[in-house]
């Protein structure tokens, strides 16, 4: 019995670390039957000198932004605009200076309650620098924050 507890045991142990082991590594084959690497294509990013480039995956940045900051983020329904140019004053409506420049994205998230039924959206207002969320901000205006793209 003991001996067949070792045998066991051993089989069990070779498995296991049989999958930990790496597989053949693929080799460049030149001649018949290569296969041909194409080019890839290249994603056009719109940087406008005074607001910095355009943010390119703000969708799934959003997502992983407010799946940390609202409960039940990952089930919700998201709905996107476009990345609009804005800015920001600090201090005064009228004559402060500006405090952030910038991409918008306006967004409305549906998340579902504890039974499942899905909430009333609510809008979002999302400040991008580049690719890099700085805030987000409840409501579809705000007395600070002039959209240049209409």
């Amino acid at each position: 019995m003991n001996k067949t507890i070792k045998i066991t045991a051993g089989m069990m142990a070779t498995v296991l670390f049989s999958g930990c082991v790496a597989g053949p590594q693929p080799q460049v084959q030149r001649g018949i039957g290569a296969s041909v690497q194409r080019p890839v294509a290249q994603v056009s990013v719109v940087v406008d000198p005074e607001y910095g480039a355009k943010p390119q995956n703000y969708a799934s940045s959003i997502r992983s932004y407010f799946s940390a900051k609202l409960p039940r983020a990952d089930k919700a329904q998201y709905k996107f605009s476009d990345p609009k140019r804005a800015y920001k004053r600090k201090g005064f409506a009228y004559g402060g200076d500006v405090e952030w420049k910038g991409w918008l994205v306006e967004t409305s998230i549906a998340i579902p309650s504890r039974t499942g039924r899905l909430l009333t959206p609510k809008p979002y207002m999302v400040l991008f620098s580049g690719n890099q969320i700085v805030e987000d901000i409840l409501g579809n205006s705000h007395k600070l924050l002039v959209k240049v793209d209409k």
